[in-house]
């Protein structure tokens, strides 16, 4: 279910949490039906940039790369999830206009957490001077200037962090808006319901439908009966789908 592709990019320091808020953001659309592909760093050096290294114009070539298989994607309709360090804006800037559908999200994240988070001890050995041109140490990241998602790492969760991410792909337009189920019950059988509740000594039709749905649990098995917490959470979610 994908009318239209777009390629959701997640730049940001290394270790500020790219690679984990896009499987989020994947698994959600995933969820809803949408065809959605993933890139991240590990994989495309391995198979698609193998033998650059890590200098700025080796850097750039891997972006480069990296954004042509994204267009390809976007065109032919997937939803592309990137997660990449990514840290210059020129060639971001340059993938942009190559993909067109593109929304940038700055994985934002102070350099002080994400040396916490660091489990494989690259910022150490960038400290040490054992690892060259590591972005936000010895190499610059220059910060997305109009990104349309700005996310905080440090401060939310990845809950939150992709619910932002889900919430400007539906303001895009690039995914429908997720919105509850809604089955009205017709105005004749709201009468019934009116005249049966009447007959049985119910306050009224809703009253009625949460009986019957009661009902039906308890004759499942004492494990399944509704109490008075469960039975409110059954009155919401009817509220919610427009029977009460």
């Amino acid at each position: 279910m994908n009318p239209k592709g777009v390629t959701i990019w997640f730049t940001g320091l290394p270790c500020s949490g790219k690679t984990t808020l896009a499987k989020a953001v994947r698994d959600e659309l995933e969820k809803r039906g949408y065809y959605v592909e993933s890139l991240d760093g590990d994989v495309t050096r391995k198979y698609l940039s193998k033998g650059l290294g890590f200098s700025k114009e080796d850097r750039d070539e891997n972006i480069r790369r990296v954004g042509f298989v994204c267009s390809l994607l976007t065109k032919a309709g997937a939803i592309v999830t990137a997660a990449f360090v990514s840290p210059y804006r020129e060639i971001r800037r340059e993938i942009r206009e190559q993909i067109g559908d593109f929304v940038e999200v700055f994985v934002r994240c102070p350099v002080e957490v994400c040396i916490e988070r660091d489990v494989k001890g690259m910022y150490k050995k960038a400290l040490a001077g054992e690892i060259k041109n590591f972005t936000g140490i010895s190499d610059p990241y220059e910060e997305p200037e109009n990104p349309e998602v700005i996310v905080d790492t440090d401060k939310e969760t990845i809950d939150e962090s992709a619910r932002k991410v889900i919430e400007k792909l539906e303001e895009l337009r690039y995914i429908q808006e997720k919105r509850p189920h809604f089955l009205p019950i017709p105005a004749y059988l709201m009468e019934k319901l009116e005249k049966a509740a009447k007959k049985k000594g119910f306050d009224g039709a809703d009253d009625l439908l949460l009986n019957c749905i009661s009902k039906t649990a308890e004759e499942a098995g004492e494990d399944n009966i509704v109490d008075k917490e469960e039975r409110r959470c059954i009155e919401e979610k009817l509220r919610n789908l427009g029977y009460l």
